[in-house]
């Protein structure tokens, strides 16, 4: 598109502010997912501790909302090269099983190269460690698509032999085989593909309008009821102004609300470790901000994306409208997320009715400003960063965490300790310690740290972009 020039997106042709849109939000992940220390982090990029919102709770919703926007765009394709539902629903399903996997790939990989516990590095181990990663790779690859499917079949075949050897002949008792066995089962990617795979089945069974806003109104009411006057087994009506419970929390206190009680009676000890209680050595309590509760409303996320790509993917409509559209509904469903909120609190950790209607209006709000910037006005070369991110979100989500968990495991010499033996200290704290001596309180160094974190991605992402190598999944 010329500067200046305003063309409607038609079915077919890219919305640049979405993929603008989709790139801020995963910098952003990566800006409050990697501070130089999580105890010197100015409050906005923190989740609210409970009840409440911060723009940091605005991130994973907006991401949820722009799988749903994009979804229609890349079904009316599918759709226009002569895709039928079911194979437009296989695709789904594939892409949803490819998303899992390197969800769970994020949750288990580390023990390939920083085992806990005293391992003896034997042939079996390394083994272990080359089978792991070649056979996961392997099956993404074959869900996500690919023109050689005879040569990562083999690849897979191979990986999973291998792997299912080296297990059995170390007796099951690696710390790798440990991590697998006690995978968080939940979490960020997990979640975009289970909300993706719900919402894709909902469109593509009741692709109407009106039947995706019964859809939207009929799970945010049911969850609602549900989360707040459903009596919860052993403590009675949820008590949504109950936060996290501690080590002095009574036992029949422990599940104030469905999530928690179902979490930890479902997945036990498959969750967000930082969340869990133990008394006497058992497990009494659990949770997961990414947990089975609180995934049917963001479902609902998905689905408001949807709606919004059906606006704007309309060839009737000039550009002028669509922009309406979107600023109107968005202030609209802010308001009645705040409004809904006097009765259901907003809160990201159970993803509430009112937290999902009330991120979706913000998400029409910055979507509509990015879409009168870049695809109306035709500003493009400020965002050309955020842009390359977009293209490879995923791959970036991936990559990052990956190098982030390699920042805190690599280790420098470091002071000497009070007695003068030397000490080691990991690549990440290096860093922060070198930014700590900049003016200003630790804080300043903790968000240095992040928005250089930031910046590097920026760099691998635009390189890629320019060579367009992009790794979709």
């Amino acid at each position: 598109m010329a500067l200046g020039v305003s063309v409607a997106p038609g079915p077919s042709s890219r919305v640049v502010s979405l993929d603008v849109f989709r790139g801020a939000t995963i910098a952003g992940m990566l800006l409050v997912n990697n501070p130089g220390s999580w105890s010197h982090i100015y409050d906005p990029l923190e989740h609210a501790a409970w009840n409440g919102w911060t723009p940091t709770d605005l991130i994973f919703p907006f991401f949820l909302f722009i799988v749903g926007v994009a979804m229609v765009f890349s079904f009316d394709r599918r759709t226009a090269r002569g895709a039928s539902r079911g194979a437009l629903m296989g695709h789904v399903a594939r892409r949803a099983a490819a998303l899992a996997l390197l969800g769970w790939w994020g949750a288990s990989w580390s023990p390939i190269l920083w085992p806990r516990g005293g391992m003896e590095w034997g042939g079996a181990a390394v083994l272990l460690r080359v089978a792991y990663p070649v056979a996961l790779l392997a099956a993404v690859v074959l869900l996500a698509g690919t023109r050689r499917p005879r040569v990562w079949g083999a690849a897979l075949g191979a990986g999973v032999v291998a792997f299912l050897g080296s297990a059995v002949a170390l007796g099951f008792t690696d710390p790798l085989l440990s991590r697998i066995a006690g995978i968080r089962i939940s979490g960020v990617l997990v979640r975009i593909a289970v909300c993706y795979l719900v919402a894709s089945a909902i469109y593509l069974t009741t692709p109407s309008r009106r039947a995706l806003v019964r859809w939207i109104v009929g799970l945010l009411l049911a969850y609602a009821l549900w989360m707040t006057v459903v009596p919860v087994p052993g403590f009675g009506v949820p008590d949504l102004s109950r936060g996290f419970p501690t080590d002095a929390t009574p036992l029949e206190e422990l599940f104030s609300n469905w999530a928690f009680w179902i979490d930890t009676h479902v997945l036990g000890e498959h969750t967000w470790s930082a969340r869990r209680l133990y008394r006497d050595g058992a497990l009494v309590w659990s949770f997961d901000p990414e947990g089975i509760v609180s995934t049917v409303p963001a479902v609902c996320s998905v689905l408001f994306g949807v709606l919004t790509g059906l606006w704007m993917a309309r060839d009737d409509r000039d550009p002028s409208r669509i922009l309406g559209g979107l600023l109107v509904a968005g202030c609209w469903l802010c308001l009645v997320g705040v409004l809904w909120s006097l009765w259901m609190p907003m809160n990201k950790r159970l993803w509430t009715s009112s937290y999902t209607v009330f991120t979706a209006g913000m998400a029409l709000l910055c979507l509509g400003v990015a879409y009168h910037a870049i695809d109306i006005r035709g500003v493009r070369r400020p965002f050309e960063a955020f842009r390359a991110y977009g293209m490879n979100a995923i791959f970036a989500f991936v990559a990052s965490g990956m190098m982030a968990v390699t920042l805190g495991n690599l280790t420098v010499a470091g002071p000497a300790d009070a007695s003068g033996a030397p000490t080691t200290v990991s690549v990440q704290g290096w860093l922060y310690r070198a930014l700590g001596a900049l003016p200003g309180d630790e804080r300043v160094a903790s968000l240095l740290f992040a928005l250089g974190f930031v910046a590097l991605w920026g760099g691998i992402t635009t390189w890629m972009d320019r060579r367009r190598i992009y790794f979709k999944v």
